[in-house]
């Protein structure tokens, strides 16, 4: 009889072992949630680097190329030319 005793109280360790290490503060699971959230912040900072690079290359445009200036003042800001007039119709 005391042949069966000894693998339930092994087999009751171990899963007390298993349910500690899953659920537990530092478990598998808080792990893996940290694992998907490291991963989707690694992915935001990829998008944020391109995003920067294409706004350093904006800025390098505005301030060498004054064709390009010049647009962006006219679309963006509804600036106007020296000696330009702007009509305004009502629809």
């Amino acid at each position: 009889m005391k042949k069966k005793a000894f693998p339930k109280k092994l087999l009751f360790i171990v899963l007390l072992i298993v349910v500690i290490a899953l659920l537990g503060r530092q478990g598998f699971v808080k792990l893996y949630r940290l694992s998907q959230e490291k991963n989707s912040i690694v992915a935001d900072n990829r998008l944020l680097k391109i995003e920067n690079h294409k706004l350093a290359e904006q800025i390098e445009k505005l301030k060498k190329d004054d064709k390009y200036l010049e647009r962006i003042a006219r679309e963006e800001l509804g600036m106007i030319g020296k000696n330009e007039t702007v009509y305004q119709f009502e629809k």
